[in-house]
């Protein structure tokens, strides 16, 4: 798969001084699919769905806010929020941060641009081109360890749909992306000039074992509900049923 604060930030001042009732939950809001602002200024997605049923499924009031992805880590240290639904990798680096729940998706990277470039996406073919990434995401870690090295120019953008414009007008040869963005990204007007590209990237050392909902180490307790509540919606359906209204493919493998 991210200091900007939506309208929901209002909504967070309220939840934190009733912390031992309402979760402060945290996404990112500028994902799509995973997560994004309607209009009238509400959080939407697949991630904002995954942690409405889970805090259901748990009977813990929940209000979900959104932050920018760099923050989310830090904030859960803070203590400013409690849990993370953010589509965010289980890594290594980040376990030593903060704890994951089981994995809640799976997915892989991919690349895209515009079309006609005949890019096989491959490191030695990207030398001398412009790929962008999200700041703080494994997209950039791996762009950084593996693209850069070869020849790759990188250029870190503070939101995926920042960079997607880019893409668009030319500025940028590439975006490397988690593959369900790629698609949403594809249904844009701009999407229609555009293509996916290269090899499946989802080495484990750089993109995790699926992404998981990240708290405090110390919320063993919550760690439990969560992980449970999640084997839950996954067994009755309602982890499909999210999954469907979003994509058209399994989410989960």
């Amino acid at each position: 798969m991210k200091t900007r604060l939506f309208a929901g930030s209002l909504l967070l001042i309220a939840a934190s001084a009733h912390a031992e009732t309402v979760l402060r939950v945290v996404t990112e809001g500028t994902f799509p699919p995973y997560s994004m602002v309607r209009a009238d200024g509400t959080l939407a997605g697949f991630d904002v769905d995954i942690a409405q049923a889970l805090c259901l499924e748990m009977k813990i009031k929940c209000q979900v806010v959104a932050n920018e992805f760099d923050g989310i880590i830090p904030g859960l240290v803070a203590k400013k929020f409690d849990l993370a639904v953010a589509s965010m990798a289980i890594t290594d680096e980040r376990k030593k941060a903060v704890a994951f729940s089981d994995k809640y998706q799976g997915g892989y990277s991919t690349f895209i641009g515009r079309s006609g470039q005949k890019l096989d996406g491959l490191p030695p073919s990207m030398k001398g081109r412009l790929i962008g990434v999200q700041q703080g995401t494994i997209q950039a870690n791996y762009a950084r360890a593996v693209y850069a090295p070869a020849g790759a120019r990188l250029k870190t953008y503070s939101t995926v749909e920042n960079a997607f414009l880019d893409v668009a007008s030319g500025r940028l040869d590439a975006l490397m992306v988690e593959v369900g963005s790629a698609y949403e990204l594809k249904k844009s007007p701009k999407g229609k000039q555009m293509e996916m590209f290269g090899p499946r990237m989802n080495d484990p050392k750089y993109f995790g074992t699926g992404s998981g909902i990240a708290m405090r180490k110390d919320d063993t307790v919550l760690l439990g509900k969560v992980n449970a509540a999640l084997k839950t919606i996954v067994a009755n359906g309602t982890y499909k049923k999210i999954n469907d209204k979003y994509f058209d493919y399994n989410q989960y493998d």
